[in-house]
């Protein structure tokens, strides 16, 4: 089927309600022989590798176990030096560049708004000039979502909205998609590197986003409000540690601040691996350092 007509058709969908069902399939232990068949017939269709996953088919008890899916240790090195920034994820690089006037390209041509996508004008203002890249996760790759930076998360922001697909021809026919559609902002606050926006980004049959630092909250849950989550003290967090994951493929959208950081080392349509330097610190200081023993507030805002 013609992807565009796709996109067409999940428009008129209950699309949170078609995701919520696909997250309760994938969620399924039982009945194990019809598990183990929709495994394999999953890594068959989509062509995951799992040379590099911590355990076998048969261990991943089911379908979101395996999306969820942890490496063996020692099969990734994290790039160590200190000025590194880091792939968050296994992905392809969609559009990058500037922050420009407040807005980003989703694709060229097709722009939209960075206060829409973080929710938040103060935070918006804060990357303006700064870099920015978006990182495409197909159902094939690691849907583990990693820290480019060492830091603090002293605030995170919950924003509900569509399940809108967010393959390329989703990108070149709907505007804004990536500030319409529901997300979580994990903002990491660094000493020298500023302040890193990670836009999770939801998408259909994506059965939730979970996060890393915060069981307790996911995306895609009836009632959702949009909200700040704010720690204290702050959970430390190291380059390369686990942020959260997607429960299939979807979006990451990374934002750093203008003179604190660049991400000169992605290019749109190449393929990058979470752990690969994609740019450098430049060295402004901001942030600070926290406990990871947090204490968490949660702010609900109007509707």
């Amino acid at each position: 089927m013609n992807r565009e007509v796709v996109v067409d058709i999940v428009e008129r969908l209950p699309q949170a309600t078609i995701s919520r069902a696909w997250g309760w399939m994938a969620r399924r232990r039982h009945p194990k022989v019809g598990v183990s068949l929709l495994k394999r017939v999953f890594v068959a269709a989509t062509g995951i590798d799992l040379t590099e996953s911590r355990n076998s088919i048969d261990e991943f008890e089911c379908l979101e176990d395996l999306f969820v899916r942890r490496l063996r240790p020692g099969t990734r090195r994290v790039e160590p030096e200190a000025s590194a920034v880091v792939s968050p994820v296994d992905a392809m690089v969609g559009a990058c560049g500037t922050v420009e006037g407040g807005t980003l390209f989703q694709v060229k041509g097709r722009s939209y708004s960075l206060s829409r996508l973080l929710d938040d004008e103060e935070n918006a203002a804060r990357f303006e000039g700064g870099p920015y890249a978006t990182f495409y996760l197909s159902p094939r790759d690691y849907h583990r979502i990693h820290s480019p930076v060492s830091g603090v998360v002293k605030e995170a922001r919950v924003v509900p909205g569509g399940l809108l697909p967010v393959f390329p021809e989703a990108l070149e026919k709907v505007d804004e998609l990536f500030a319409r559609n529901e997300r979580i902002i994990t903002y990491v606050d660094t000493t020298h590197a500023g302040r890193v926006a990670v836009v999770k980004v939801g998408a259909t049959l994506v059965g939730r986003i979970s996060l890393a630092y915060d069981r307790d909250v996911h995306s895609n849950e009836r009632g959702q409000v949009r909200r700040t989550l704010t720690y204290d003290p702050p959970h430390l967090i190291q380059k390369g540690a686990d942020l959260g994951a997607f429960e299939l493929g979807s979006t990451v959208v990374l934002i750093g601040e203008k003179g604190a950081v660049d991400f000169s080392g992605v290019e749109a349509g190449s393929a990058t691996r979470m752990g690969l330097r994609i740019g450098s610190v430049l060295g402004r200081a901001k942030g600070g350092k926290g406990n990871s023993r947090a204490k968490k507030q949660s702010t609900e805002d109007e509707s």
